[in-house]
């Protein structure tokens, strides 16, 4: 049994989430990050929100002109990308980066799947099987042969194991009739897919791409697929060989922390109240402004942003520093604050309002300040 076991780990994939939001706009600086990412930068999360860590700096040179062209790609909200990052040692992980672009922002969450440890296990497995010709028994991903014929059918020509649960078929029920991979894609992703396939067998490029498989009836789980043409058979079809992964806890992964950031900007658009989100090393950098803040300084989103750099303290005035000591000092001895000073608002209107803070905890440890402004009087 300890064998087994020993063999089940020698072979499995191995997974590392990183998330980190940039500005698109202010040189792809880094503003926010989780402690995963700023362990793996070798960097403390205040540093990064005080802004002293940019993308190009984890990026290696030859990359960073097609990774910035691809997250800025006109009218494109999701990005998909693989490439290397550099960690805390300099040295190149290789991981699977998903980007999704705000609407009417310049901002930019990326979320990071470290799978350099899959990749590497992927690579000796290669070496491996070269020497002893068993990769398809060994290898922990779903391997697969497929000919794709005149029709553009992808004709099965044989699977391992893994491949078969992925499936959800075994080798002896898809040996018994003419299996066909294109029969098991979403029909949303049929287009892609096929446009890969048609590059592929005209440049003789590998293709990397990921869609969903149906596993069972109506039931489809997310594959990332790598694939390329090994030989042609005797009619003139090329036979490719591919090998599948299961991403579909990856895919659920971003999708919650979609959705969790859109609750969160519904909630705050909706909450009553001035609100906002500081950290306490920069308490006038304001993230997550409600919709009452936006109406209370009576600048918009993106003035606020391109204007002001979504920094407050800059509708504030000179005494700016002497505010930001003494939230800072009440914070430390009570975990809240509370100050009373004037905005510039839009249109030469001076707001006199109270700020009361709390620090809180998150989940992954690291600290933020919630503000609330609350106006006492104009001028």
């Amino acid at each position: 049994m300890e064998n087994i076991d020993n063999k089940i780990e020698e072979h499995s994939y191995e997974v590392e989430f990183l998330n980190c939001t940039v500005d698109k706009a202010d040189d792809f600086k880094i503003i926010d990050s989780d402690s995963h990412f700023a362990d793996f930068a070798g960097i403390h999360p205040s540093k990064i929100k005080q802004g002293k860590l940019f993308l190009r700096d984890i990026l290696k040179p030859a990359d960073r002109d097609f990774v910035f062209k691809k997250i800025c790609k006109k009218n494109t909200k999701y990005v998909y990308i693989d490439f290397d990052i550099l960690d805390k040692n300099n040295e190149p992980v290789f991981i699977h980066c998903s980007a999704k672009n705000y609407e009417n922002s310049t901002l930019c969450r990326l979320v990071f799947a470290d799978v350099s440890k899959s990749r590497e296990k992927n690579r000796k497995l290669k070496e491996k099987a070269t020497e002893a010709n068993y990769l398809i028994d060994l290898v922990a991903g779903g391997v697969c042969l497929f000919k794709v014929t005149p029709e553009m059918h992808f004709d099965v020509i044989y699977m391992n194991d893994a491949c078969c649960r992925l499936f959800g078929t075994t080798k002896e029920s898809y040996k018994e009739r003419v299996y066909r991979i294109d029969e098991l894609m979403h029909p949303k992703d049929k287009t892609i897919v096929y446009q890969a396939i048609g590059r592929a067998m005209a440049t003789g490029e590998p293709l990397d791409l990921e869609y969903r498989v149906m596993t069972h009836r109506d039931e489809f789980i997310w594959c990332k697929c790598n694939a390329a043409v090994q030989k042609y058979d005797e009619d003139g079809s090329p036979i490719f060989h591919a090998i599948f992964t299961d991403i579909t806890r990856i895919k659920t992964a971003e999708k919650r922390a979609d959705e969790a950031n859109e609750k969160l900007i519904n909630l705050l658009e909706n909450l009553t109240g001035a609100i906002f989100f500081a950290s306490l090393e920069k308490p006038f950098l304001t993230d997550y402004i409600s919709g009452d803040f936006v109406r209370l300084i009576g600048y918009s989103r993106d003035e606020f942003e391109q204007r002001f750099g979504n920094d407050l303290s800059k509708l504030i005035g000179e005494n700016s520093k002497e505010l930001e000591k003494s939230i800072k000092a009440q914070v430390s001895k009570g975990g809240r604050a509370e100050i009373t000073y004037k905005i510039n608002a839009r249109g030469a209107r001076k707001a006199l309002v109270r700020d009361i803070r709390k620090l809180v905890t998150q989940q992954d440890g690291t600290q933020t300040l919630i503000c609330e402004l609350e106006e006492m009087s104009n001028q």
